[in-house]
């Protein structure tokens, strides 16, 4: 075990522990960030917890609430350094609430004279796991790490323009064509900075475009010609436009990764193949079969995990189990199925496209 760890410290491998180093620096300067936010930030000092009450709804389901008597010291405003009292109140199951212990900093709101919990204060968390990230990142892509993050940023813009643009009353009626033209450029800029301008980044965005486009379409096909049986759109949570038009830009978001992941790898290897267009679909074909049963079981995972919670809410409700399926998980299997056909078809696309247009061993820009 010794030596285990002499090997891991020693050399050049004391690097895998800068996304350690990284998180605690992060995590200890925004223990002092405090005066840089407008909204009242206090440092708990003493939290006395009353005894525990018996909570019992009518399906018979247990909760335990605490009141707390919190007091702390102000660390931002023109109030900084002064004393402040308020209460809080938090359940075993922590559904909605959080239990607060002292040394931690949460955002209050100060009414009438008294002062009331916000929130508690996150950021330490939330950007040293960022930094650890990033770091992480930059070890393991090296060089390419530049690329990376442009793509990573360039993304960011995108969508945050669209959603400014969609927002936008007069745009509403134009919502199809926004998100649509976002992921075309999401994908173009991606794969720019994946392949740059090459035949292989033209036969990846080619084949991730029209094997997402040909999914939702089949999708959309299938869904109105049975009428959208039990498949409750309007059970979508936030809902404040057209819940369909959301429903369709989710499962385009969701599986546009996933596809251009399949289709990347799929090209890279078809195209560094010697000019025989049997064997290349064939071998394209072979590897998109390997990928395609993990990229649709993750992506399954992912749509079906974020429904997870509220479906034992349901359960121990008394709902059935159909019913819970139907109201609560139906949209995340309908948009994971969506996806799972946009990964099929991207196999024979990608395959086929690399074949065609391929140059030999070496890949020529254009």
């Amino acid at each position: 075990m010794k030596k285990f760890y002499g090997k891991i410290i020693s050399g050049s491998q004391w690097r895998w522990l800068l996304p350690i180093l990284a998180f605690l620096f992060v995590f200890g300067l925004c223990e002092f960030d405090g005066p840089l936010y407008p909204q009242p930030v206090v440092r708990l000092t003493r939290v006395q917890n009353e005894r525990p009450q018996r909570q019992v709804d009518n399906f018979n389901n247990v909760d335990h609430t605490t009141q707390q008597h919190v007091s702390g010291r102000l660390l931002n405003t023109s109030r900084q350094g002064r004393l402040v009292r308020f209460s809080n109140t938090f359940s075993a199951s922590g559904a909605l609430d959080t239990r607060l212990r002292v040394g931690q900093s949460v955002f209050v709101q100060r009414q009438n004279g008294s002062y009331q919990l916000q929130d508690v204060k996150r950021d330490g968390v939330v950007l040293g796991l960022l930094a650890a990230t990033l770091t992480l990142m930059a070890l393991v892509v090296k060089r390419r790490v530049w690329l990376t993050f442009g793509s990573l940023l360039a993304n960011v813009i995108l969508l945050l323009i669209t959603l400014h643009l969609e927002t936008s009353p007069a745009n509403q009626q134009l919502a199809y064509l926004l998100f649509s033209g976002m992921a075309v450029l999401f994908t173009l800029v991606t794969t720019v900075f994946i392949a740059g301008f090459s035949r292989q980044a033209a036969v990846i965005a080619t084949a991730t475009i029209g094997a997402t486009a040909l999914a939702v379409a089949l999708g959309y096909g299938l869904f109105n010609l049975t009428q959208y049986r039990d498949l409750h759109i309007e059970a979508m949570n936030y809902v404040t436009q057209v819940p369909q038009l959301l429903f369709f830009v989710q499962i385009i978001i969701g599986s546009l990764g996933a596809v251009l992941d399949e289709s990347n790898d799929i090209a890279v290897a078809v195209m560094q193949l010697p000019r025989d267009s049997k064997r290349r679909f064939k071998a394209g074909m072979a590897i998109g079969r390997n990928v395609m049963g993990p990229l649709i079981a993750v992506l399954f995972m992912i749509f079906i995990a974020d429904t997870f919670s509220e479906s034992i809410l349901w359960l121990r409700n008394d709902n059935a189990l159909t019913q819970t399926f139907i109201w609560v998980m139906g949209l995340g299997f309908a948009q994971a199925l969506v996806s799972a056909f946009g990964i099929v078809l991207a196999v024979p696309l990608t395959a086929g496209l690399a074949t065609v247009t391929g140059k030999g061993a070496t890949d020529e820009h254009i």
